[in-house]
């Protein structure tokens, strides 16, 4: 996996967790308040409600001989309906009179719009609110078959403040869950965009910094006058080619050595010299193959790796010095002219490691100082040499 990939997948990595657990809290502190919200909704409307019955006639509540509950002999609550139908065109919140467990007002129709009420929580009213005065707040329970939210508040007698029957407020939980999903996909689609804008800009981010890093890892490998690998790097990629060397083929070491480089920098400045090593690297771009690992070791000194070479291709080590002195001999930079350096050449087929071909290839180049510069002599390792 690409550098830049593996930094990408880091940064995005915990802006997801971070923008999952955001709306994980966020959808939970929205539906938590959309709850409080609707509970003090339903209260006070159970409230405002218990507040109209008892603005009505005066007295206790009970059953009369007619069979309908009235409060005291003026306020006849089973037939009265204003009550609940206004409270509910002004809030949509149905309200339920119950005495006792027994619904004797509602602002609920069934289907056939006959004033109805069965729900499931019967047994709370029951055991909370009637038995224990307890206000109820019911986040779902059913009311002729739909799933409702409700609050329930007792009802208590005028004369001793006992209780005998509650007040309670319902609504439809489809409202609810309409805006639920209505924030749910506000949020999403709002999220979505903010990690897409984030992940763009991440990805500008990431590739801006991979290329300044990149850039920065190829500056420390390569030598900046030539381009070349510098002499760390050289190395470390002379070694790893050693270490993938398949049997029968052969490692071959090229140092090539300025002669009187110093010359060149005490008559024409080293402005010039520094041209001239800059031509020098060119030549030896064109003569090697792309696989073969070129480097300046330091100075006017520089080698090249050719890995993969066989036993028959030897030769193509000489032809390549030969064409490099040639090169040299006819490059003119500036009014310097007439360039040449020494090469020395080691070679094994066995199992020479990057020290040891080095000081076979450091001989050669020895020899060939010996014998007068501007030539080259190549040193095998199955050769003994003194």
């Amino acid at each position: 996996m690409k550098y830049s990939t593996k930094l990408l997948i880091a940064n995005c990595i915990p802006i997801l967790v971070f923008a999952l657990i955001s709306l994980t809290i966020g959808f939970m502190q929205f539906r938590s308040g959309l709850y409080d919200e609707k509970q003090g909704n339903l209260k006070s409307t159970a409230l405002a409600a218990m507040a109209l019955y008892s603005s009505r006639g005066y007295g206790d509540y009970g059953i009369k001989p007619d069979g309908n509950v009235w409060r005291g002999m003026n306020f006849n609550v089973s037939e009265e309906t204003a009550i609940v139908d206004d409270l509910k065109e002004q809030t949509n919140i149905d309200v339920t009179f119950f005495l006792a467990d027994k619904a004797i007002m509602t602002s609920i129709v069934d289907k056939e719009d006959a004033r109805a009420v069965e729900t499931n929580a019967d047994y709370f009213i029951k055991n909370y609110t009637l038995a224990k005065g307890a206000q109820l707040w019911c986040r779902s329970i059913r009311i002729n078959g739909r799933t409702c939210q409700a609050y329930v508040i007792p009802i208590r007698q005028e004369s001793d403040n006992s209780i005998v029957g509650a007040l309670m407020t319902s609504q439809s939980v489809d409202g609810f869950n309409q805006i639920i999903g209505r924030y749910i996909v506000i949020t999403i689609i709002t999220a979505l965009l903010i990690l897409g804008a984030a992940f763009v800009f991440i990805r500008w981010y990431v590739a801006r910094f991979s290329a300044e890093f990149y850039d920065a890892t190829n500056k420390s490998k390569h030598d900046l006058l030539t381009g070349l690998f510098n002499k760390r790097s050289f190395e470390e990629e002379v070694k790893n080619a050693i270490a993938a060397k398949k049997p029968g083929e052969v490692s071959v070491l090229l140092i090539l050595d300025f002669d009187n480089f110093k010359h060149v920098n005490d008559n024409y400045g080293h402005q010039i010299g520094d041209e001239v090593l800059k031509a020098f690297a060119l030549i030896l771009g064109r003569a090697f193959r792309t696989k073969d690992i070129i480097g300046r070791i330091g100075g006017d000194e520089f080698m090249v790796y050719m890995p993969a070479m066989s036993a028959d291709y030897l030769n193509r080590a000489d032809e390549i010095s030969k064409e490099i002195l040639h090169e040299l001999h006819i490059l003119k930079v500036g009014t310097a002219e007439h360039f040449s350096c020494s090469i020395g050449i080691g070679t094994d087929a066995g199992n020479y490691d990057f020290q040891k071909l080095y000081k076979l290839a450091d001989k050669a180049l020895y020899e060939s100082k010996e014998r007068g510069k501007a030539c080259y002599v190549r040193y095998s390792s199955d050769e003994k040499h003194d």
